[in-house]
C-alpha cells in the first residue's frame, strides 16, 4: 500500500463475507481473561434465522443505565445490563436494519417495513415514523433540530427531527453500476451536508434546502463504486474511503485531493490527535499519520471486513464479518485478545463501551449479543503484587 499524493442488504453481506476465507493468521492471539471477561450472551435470532448466519447491522447503544439494541427479529430492546432483565421492547415489521442514532434522549433507526422511526429511549414509544419505502439506511444524524438520512438507493432525506415533518431530499440518478446497496451517514457542517454516494462521489448539500453546492469524485476502484462511509472532519480536512477504491483526504472547501491511500473501506476512519485509524474493506487495521498517510503500523484480521472501530484509552476495539473480535493496542497495533464467535458468524455491528461500568458489549451477525467485562488495574495483578502487562484501558 502507498499514499499517493495531493445488490440488496443479502448481497452487501455475502460481499462482507467474501474474501474470508478464515487464514487463522492470529492463531496465538486468544481471549485473555486478564483483558475482557465474557459475562453474558442474550440469543435474539431463532433457530431458522440462524441457519442462515444472519446479518445484524444494529449497533448496540449505552443509555444511561440501560443498554438499547436493535434486530431482524426481535426489532428494538431495552434491558437492565446488570440483571439482563427487559425494560421495555418495540416490535418492528421485518426489524432493525440499519445503525441506531441516540440524541437527546430519542433514537433514530431504519426498520425492515421500509419506515424512519423516532423512538422515545425512555420508554419506547414511537413518537413518528416515515415512509422511505426502503428498508436500507444509514445511520441517522441530529444537528440543529433536523434528522439528515441517506437511503440505499442515493436519496438524502432532511427531516425535522421532533415531529418527522419532510423538509426536503437530495435524489441522485442511480449509477448503473453495481453497488453494495449500502449508504453513508451524513456529516453536518455549518450550512452544508456532506455524504457519499454510490456512484463513487462525495457532495455537498445546502443544509437549508437540499441544492447541490459542489461534487468531488473519489472512486477509484475496479468493481464497487460505492462511497459508503461517513466523512470525518478534522482540522479543516476531510477523511472519506471508497468501498474498493482508497481514502482521500481533501480540503474542507471545494474537495481538493491533498493525498490519498490505497486501500478501500467502507467504515469511517478514527482521528486521534495526528493519526488516523482505518478499517479497511482489504480486512486490514491501519494506523496513518494524518498529515501524509504514512504508514504507523498495521494489523490484519484472521478473514472479512472490519466493522467500525471502537476506541477507548490506549486500545481499539473491532469485530470481523468473518468470525472474530479483537483488542488491539493502539500505539503499535499489536493484538492483544480474540475472540470467535463461531465460523461465519462474525460481526458488523459498531460495538458500544460503558466506561463507567467498564463493559464492551457488540452484536454478532447471527443474532448473539454479548457482554464483556473488562479488567481492572486491581483485578489483574498477579499473586507475587506485579501488575499483568495487558489490561482494557
Amino acid at each position: 500500500m502507498r499514499a499517493l499524493a495531493g445488490l440488496g442488504l443479502s448481497a452487501v453481506l455475502g460481499l462482507a463475507a467474501a474474501g474470508c476465507a478464515g487464514k487463522n493468521i492470529n492463531r496465538d492471539l486468544g481471549a485473555d481473561s486478564r483483558i475482557l471477561v465474557r459475562q453474558w450472551t442474550i440469543p435474539t435470532s431463532t433457530l431458522t434465522e440462524a441457519g442462515d448466519h444472519g446479518f445484524e447491522v444494529a449497533n448496540p447503544l449505552v443509555h444511561e443505565n440501560t443498554l438499547i439494541y436493535g434486530s431482524r427479529a426481535g426489532g428494538l430492546t431495552s434491558l437492565y445490563p446488570t440483571l439482563q432483565q427487559s425494560r421495555w421492547s418495540l416490535p418492528i415489521p421485518g426489524g432493525v436494519l440499519s445503525e441506531v442514532a441516540l440524541d437527546r434522549g430519542t433514537l433514530y433507526f431504519g426498520g425492515g417495513d421500509g419506515f424512519l422511526y423516532s423512538v422515545n429511549a425512555e420508554n419506547g414509544r414511537v413518537n413518528w415514523r416515515y415512509d422511505l419505502h426502503n428498508p436500507a439506511v444509514s445511520r441517522p444524524v441530529v444537528e440543529g433540530g433536523r434528522l439528515f438520512v441517506t437511503t440505499a438507493d442515493d436519496t438524502v432525506y432532511a427531516f425535522d427531527a421532533g415531529t418527522g415533518k419532510w423538509l426536503w431530499h437530495y435524489r441522485r440518478r442511480p449509477s448503473g453500476a453495481a453497488t453494495t446497496r449500502a449508504a453513508s451517514s451524513p456529516l453536518v457542517d455549518g450550512g452544508e451536508v456532506l455524504v457519499g454516494l454510490s456512484d463513487g462521489f462525495l457532495v455537498s448539500l445546502n443544509v437549508a434546502d437540499g441544492a447541490l453546492k459542489w461534487e468531488r469524485k473519489i472512486h477509484s476502484g475496479n468493481k464497487f463504486t460505492d462511497v459508503d462511509a461517513r466523512p470525518v472532519l478534522s482540522d479543516g480536512v476531510l477523511y472519506v474511503p471508497s468501498y474498493d477504491g482508497s481514502l482521500y483526504a481533501l480540503k474542507r472547501q471545494g474537495g481538493e485531493i491533498l493525498w490519498r491511500f490505497d486501500a478501500g473501506g467502507s467504515k469511517q476512519v478514527v482521528v486521534d490527535g495526528e493519526r488516523l485509524y482505518y478499517p479497511s474493506s482489504d480486512g486490514t487495521i491501519y494506523a496513518l499519520q494524518k498529515s501524509n498517510a504514512k504508514v504507523l503500523w498495521k494489523f490484519s484480521m484472521d478473514g472479512g471486513t472490519p466493522t467500525q472501530i471502537l476506541m477507548t484509552e490506549g486500545k481499539l476495539v473491532v469485530g470481523s464479518s468473518f468470525q472474530y473480535l479483537y483488542l488491539l493496542d493502539k500505539k503499535t497495533g499489536a493484538g492483544l485478545y480474540r475472540f470467535n464467535a463461531g465460523w461465519g458468524s462474525g460481526f458488523y455491528g459498531a460495538p458500544a463501551y460503558d466506561s463507567a461500568a467498564r463493559r464492551l458489549y457488540v452484536m454478532s451477525s447471527g443474532g448473539n449479543l454479548y457482554s464483556f467485562s473488562a479488567r481492572g488495574e486491581d483485578q489483574r495483578r498477579a499473586p507475587h503484587g506485579a501488575t499483568e502487562p495487558y489490561g482494557f484501558l
